[in-house]
């Protein structure tokens, strides 16, 4: 990967203006690509959440047409179906199913790949817009790399309250995956990047045309600046290696810590029970990943306690994964450069396909977020956080 240095030209990919590359799947598809390709019979099928793949959780029947699934998985699959972009480099999927399998080794919970009728890791389908179609047209149907994981249980983290102890819990699974992925190399991830890799954030001065406020634009403008003379010159003394990319609210599931019959809804606490969607893995800087992670968190907090997010998440990873002082003083940039990027891109995909109004779920609170944040001088914040972070470490 190129590292700030001009060796290597990174690999970025977009969709042309007015190209929607969210998969089309007309009803009854997802039940015929499960029995097709996996010898497998729906029984329930339900659509989750996802930026510009599809992604259903479906439970099926007893009994299985395939020999590589010996026993159906009682918890159901999902089924994946990638965008029509990501369907033309199946290299990728090959290197998550890598990292997934040495995460799994290190204990980690994270998703397990299940095998077609054939063996194979992952299909490449034609997905017809109309079932009833005989002859092959462009315009009627789309090719697309399918593939299936066995469900995790748990609830993604979105619909939990976000308690103090749950960001702890967060910053302690964070801090052990961090942990996981060492030692861990896949050729893929050598070259590769993406828009949304925060070591790509420059490239957002392509996308701020979609921002409308003066004001936002000038957030905009004033974190791209920070960024490239206060974290770009500083990567070489920053913990490098294999990142998630995308630790949100959506990919992060969670179950209910045992023993709080007598705790309110409101005040219960939650633990990870897994990790999903691996399609923004690249080869970085381990303190993005963290970033990342506090910049969501700190959306889905309440308005009073978006300050503090950062805080309660570092006091469960530092004592797992420590941090350097460098890593310390770009954090505060790193998470509004992330903030930027989910709020520009957000506007850009919409502005490309206006009927996915998914990718709009930060703008609300995430607009307010990132001027509070950026208004908030660094050595405040850091007071902050350090505050909390020696307060569990006194309870400890």
């Amino acid at each position: 990967m190129d590292n700030n240095n001009g060796a290597t030209k990174p690999e970025v990919l977009m969709q042309e203006k007015g190209e929607i590359i969210k998969p089309v799947i007309p009803e009854g598809a997802v039940e015929d690509l499960v029995r097709k390709v996996y010898g497998l019979d729906v029984k329930s099928c339900k659509e989750l959440n996802s930026y510009d793949d599809r992604n259903y959780h479906v439970t099926v029947h007893d009994s299985s047409n395939n020999t590589h699934i010996p026993e159906v998985w009682k918890d159901g699959y999902i089924l994946k179906i990638l965008n029509s972009m990501d369907s033309k480099r199946p290299v990728i999927v090959e290197a998550q199913n890598s990292l997934l399998s040495h995460l799994r080794k290190q204990n980690m919970s994270v998703p397990e790949n299940v095998l077609t009728l054939s063996g194979e890791s992952m299909s490449l389908q034609k997905v017809f817009v109309e079932k009833e179609v005989k002859e092959p047209d462009s315009a009627l149907y789309g090719t697309y790399i399918v593939r299936m994981l066995k469900y995790i249980p748990g609830d993604i983290l979105f619909s939990k309250p976000c308690t103090p102890g749950l960001l702890y819990n967060v910053g302690r699974f964070i801090g052990k995956f961090s942990n996981a992925t060492k030692g861990f190399h896949h050729p893929f991830y050598d070259t590769h990047s993406l828009v949304w890799s925060l070591l790509e954030f420059s490239k957002l001065k392509e996308f701020v045309f979609v921002v409308k406020d003066e004001n936002d634009k000038r957030v905009v403008d004033e974190v791209i600046s920070a960024f490239e003379s206060n974290v770009l010159p500083v990567l070489g003394k920053l913990q490098k290696g294999v990142i998630h990319g995308d630790l949100n609210e959506q990919n992060i599931l969670v179950i209910e810590e045992p023993g709080q019959d007598d705790v309110t809804t409101e005040e219960r606490v939650y633990d990870v029970s897994g990790l999903l969607d691996f399609m923004d893995v690249t080869d970085s800087y381990c303190i993005f990943d963290i970033a990342i992670n506090i910049a969501y968190m700190s959306i889905i907090c309440d308005p009073s306690e978006q300050l503090d997010a950062g805080g309660h998440i570092l006091a469960g990873l530092v004592p797992v994964f420590p941090l350097n002082d460098v890593e310390l003083d770009v954090l505060q940039i790193s998470v509004c450069a992330r903030l930027c990027q989910s709020l520009v891109m957000g506007a850009y995909s919409n502005y490309q396909d206006p009927s996915n109004l998914y990718v709009l779920t930060t703008a609300e609170k995430g607009w307010p977020l990132i001027h509070k944040l950026w208004n908030t001088p660094k050595h405040v914040l850091k007071d902050r956080w350090q505050h909390l972070i020696n307060r569990y470490r006194d309870t400890v």
